[in-house]
């Protein structure tokens, strides 16, 4: 009985496996015409897929699962109901909420093998055990350059979206890559919103030290790649380190922490189409807000309380930090990173590439290239500062026609895409 009980389990899980496909699908997307490529790997254990013009390779799917003969799947354009042919194997797809709706159309071939391995590591940092991921290209003809990548803020490691295709991607043009989950994600030790920026620099400082002594390694150079958040901490791990190579920071701003969040709240409002009345309003209580955060006074509390009550039911509230407590943890934050780049900028000694994006309203280059070109001539280091048209915070254009009305041929969808100038800029500087 026990053993028919087993053979029963193990028909069901095969089963359920059976229903979801396998193995390697390439094909495109479509809306009203207008086509985008992508392709998957369907496997047991995780499904992968990749949109080479948005820049995401080899990234896993958020969700995928079976519904009688229904396939569910979320990707970087939403949920989508798709249905495999039994007869051609075609596997077939609908958006669930976009309109027009987007049609997925996949075909079953064979896959290309990738030219770089994957290693898991761990090292340390002060006792706190971070786990990784090393991304060497296969028999490279010469030592090979290897880059660390430094996350933005949030819940970030060696899954999320844009850093596994950033490390794909330089892999696969024979670039190595360290990606370690950031402390307290995936499989490290640790707690990152307890962290300042001196800890998280420090973490990929231990990294850094980690690549140096491995005996194996024959590397030529070792430098950080920061994005957002990681382009504020990229400095300071460079500057804690005596023979950094080089340090790209995408979309890294060039002023505090303070003046960035103050740039969002305008630039934001900006975009979203609010008038000036509004975006004054929004500034004002930033103001009072970082006004209050370094004093500690109460009466900037009871300023802040009183403004915050008057603006409680603006439609843009939520664009703002509004504490709950004199103490919060977002009070304590605020306070814990009071981080100026300015210092950091102005003593680096390795090359450095800033990429910041045109569109950007997080980091606005109206309000950071300056800065940055500044900080890195007193520093007298080679630089390099390159802003990619059309692009936001994600490096990524948006979605739009490229008319007034949907009219296909006349007018078609121009698909979200990431220009080839940003990533073309990121390995042209490291193999220089």
């Amino acid at each position: 009985m026990k053993f028919i009980y087993l053979l029963l389990l193990l028909t069901m899980a095969q089963t359920v496996h059976s229903q979801i496909p396998q193995g390697h699908y390439e094909g495109a997307l479509t809306r009203d015409g207008s086509v985008q490529t992508i392709s998957f790997d369907f496997d047991m254990d995780k499904t992968t897929y990749g949109i080479p013009e948005i820049g995401y390779m080899d990234v896993a799917t958020e969700k995928i699962s079976r519904s009688k003969d229904t396939l569910n799947i979320k990707i970087f354009y939403g949920d989508f109901y798709c249905f495999l042919d039994p007869r051609t194997g075609d596997l077939t797809g609908i958006s669930k909420d976009m309109n027009p709706k987007i049609r997925m159309h996949l075909k079953k071939t064979v896959a290309k093998e990738k030219n770089y391995s994957e290693e898991e590591i761990t090292f340390t940092n002060a006792g706190i055990s971070l786990a990784g991921v090393l991304f060497k290209p296969n028999k490279p003809e010469k030592p090979t350059p290897y880059v660390i990548l430094i996350h933005r803020s949030g819940w970030e490691d060696r899954n999320t979206a844009w850093y596994h295709s950033m490390a794909y991607s330089l892999a696969s043009n024979g670039i190595g890559v360290l990606l370690y989950d950031k402390r307290g994600t995936g499989k490290s030790k640790g707690n990152f919103p307890s962290a300042d920026f001196n800890d998280l620099a420090d973490d990929a400082v231990s990294a850094f030290n980690y690549l140096k002594n491995r005996k194996d390694m024959d590397y030529t150079k070792i430098g950080f790649l920061g994005a957002s958040q990681g382009g504020w901490i990229a400095p300071l791990a460079a500057n804690k380190v005596s023979d950094c190579s080089f340090a790209i920071l995408v979309v890294g701003p060039a002023v505090s922490l303070y003046e960035q969040d103050i740039n969002r709240v305008q630039y934001t409002l900006a975009d979203e189409g609010y008038p000036k009345k509004s975006i004054d309003s929004a500034l004002h209580y930033s103001g009072l807000f970082f006004k209050y955060i370094q004093s500690n006074h109460i009466k900037d509390w009871e300023a802040l309380k009183t403004y915050a009550t008057k603006i409680k039911d603006k439609k843009w509230i939520d664009y703002l930090d509004i504490p709950q407590s004199q103490t919060g943890d977002d009070i304590l934050w605020w306070r814990k990173n009071r981080y100026d780049p300015k210092e950091a900028l102005n003593k680096i000694k390795c090359p450095v590439l800033s990429i910041l994006g045109e569109k950007d309203v997080l980091v606005p280059p109206a309000e950071n290239r300056n800065k940055m070109e500044a900080y890195l001539k007193n520093a007298g280091v080679d630089h390099k500062i390159v802003t990619i048209k059309d692009c936001g915070h994600d490096m990524i254009t948006k979605g739009a026609l490229n008319g007034a009305n949907w009219n296909w041929p006349n007018t078609y969808w121009q698909w979200e895409k990431q220009p080839r100038e940003f990533f073309g800029s990121i390995l042209d500087f490291i193999q220089k």
